[in-house]
């Protein structure tokens, strides 16, 4: 994990955990103590990956290594999203490549999610893995996913490209990947500067039902 504090006030957050960015217990905790960081001395919060990379999911390596493990390091990555959803401050991602899995909930818990065109899958994989999706993930996915896409993206596991995946609320829009970082840039300084207290109550008053659900799932409440 990188954490930069830039002259316009953004705290550009990049995920580095392998060649895919999978999330593990570190990277959760280290994710989790940067936006309390961003809090404190930030006005909006700039997430980015690898370039043809955002994020594969959950740690694989991790549930190899049995499921004592592999549980600690999924309810990690649900109070992740939990404070993630909850941050105060605009969070935007610049998505410059594949998520997968949990690199898509990564992205629905955020505020604005630039994606890239181009050859990149957006897919939630549980159904074809095997896996239920928890109340965290259930909630995230049904409020932003477009309804009418929930059975192909939810349950039959179908996978998108970056155009299809903003259609459908994946991502807020697309462009060439070159052009990602720069236009997430823009967004997170434009949202910078909207009146931070006001910003903070309108953003936890419209996801108030979903943050105590998920909350009360997580036993935070």
């Amino acid at each position: 994990m990188q954490y930069e504090l830039l002259d316009s006030g953004v705290a550009k957050i990049s995920l580095d955990n392998g060649k895919v960015n999978a999330v593990s217990v570190d990277l959760s905790q280290a994710l989790i103590e940067s936006l309390a960081r961003a809090q404190s001395e930030a006005k909006a919060v700039l997430i980015c990956g690898h370039p043809g990379m955002f994020c594969a999911g959950f740690d694989l390596r991790v549930v190899a290594q049995g499921m004592d493990v592999a549980m600690a390091m999924f309810e990690q990555g649900m109070h992740l999203l939990e404070r993630l959803y909850s941050h105060p401050q605009p969070v935007i991602v610049a998505c410059e490549g594949h998520a997968i899995g949990m690199g898509v909930f990564l992205l629905l818990a955020s505020d604005y999610r630039v994606g890239a065109e181009g050859d990149y899958t957006f897919k939630l994989p549980e159904t074809e893995l095997g896996m239920p999706f928890p109340p965290t993930l259930k909630i995230l996915a049904k409020t932003h996913i477009d309804a009418r896409y929930h059975s192909r993206t939810i349950i039959q596991s179908n996978a998108y490209d970056g155009k299809m995946a903003a259609s459908i609320g994946m991502l807020d829009e697309v462009v060439v990947q070159t052009e990602v970082m720069d236009k997430a840039m823009t967004v997170a300084e434009r949202l910078a500067q909207l009146p931070a207290e006001q910003y903070k109550t309108n953003k936890l008053d419209i996801r108030s039902a979903e943050i105590e659900a998920i909350r009360q799932s997580l036993n935070l409440s």
